[in-house]
């Protein structure tokens, strides 16, 4: 029974990798109606990426509204999607147009979406996404200052390395010292609870 199973799924992951190829050829030779089943398979996907970034503060008007923004963006750069990465391509475009929004609005981004990357829907994925989430904003609720200052700064703000010296009195070249020792002390607090920063995709390694 086990191995039916298993069949079974593997079968439906081929499936779908292969209809991603088809709707990433048709659009490719620019067929509207490829785009009409893509936004009618993506819609919810892409959504709930856009709605876990900017809810709250942002309402679901803007959620949809940076979904079409998406999917528009997948229609104009329809031949710079990689074979088989349809629908990586537009959970990567969706984060960027989210986070640029809130970004433009002069909001706040929570620090783990500058390092989070979301893969499948599986739910232990989903589950480590949650529990890496939820450590990596002790670990920077943990920062001295002005270390935790610098960071809000730098991940939430946006702002540049030069701005955030000159709103700290700091030289630029010591923001980004303690940035790279921030992230030091991120990984290390992240690893010491088990969870490898290679194996969960945040940048604290790099």
């Amino acid at each position: 029974m086990l191995s039916s199973r298993v069949m079974i799924n593997e079968k439906k992951g081929a499936g779908a990798v292969l209809n991603e190829k088809r709707l990433s050829a048709r659009l490719a030779a620019g067929d509207s109606r490829a785009l009409s089943e893509i936004i009618k398979t993506y819609s919810a996907y892409i959504c709930t990426i856009a709605a876990n970034i900017t809810i709250p503060p942002l309402q679901p008007e803007d959620v949809e509204e940076i979904a079409a923004d998406a999917f528009l963006a997948l229609w104009n750069h329809a031949g710079q999607v990689e074979e088989g990465k349809l629908k990586a391509y537009l959970a990567a475009v969706t984060r960027n147009l989210a986070k640029n929004k809130l970004r433009n609005l002069h909001l706040s981004v929570p620090l783990e979406e500058d390092y989070m990357i979301l893969s499948s829907p599986d739910l232990e994925e989903e589950m480590l996404k949650k529990d890496v989430c939820r450590l990596t904003r002790q670990a920077a609720d943990e920062l001295p200052e002005p270390d935790r200052s610098i960071f809000r700064r730098y991940y939430f703000l946006y702002q540049k390395t030069e701005e955030i010296a000159a709103a700290l009195e700091l030289s630029p070249a010591a923001v980004r010292q303690r940035l790279s020792r921030g992230r030091e002390k991120l990984k290390s607090y992240l690893e010491e609870r088990g969870i490898s920063c290679e194996d969960c995709g945040c940048g604290y390694g790099r």
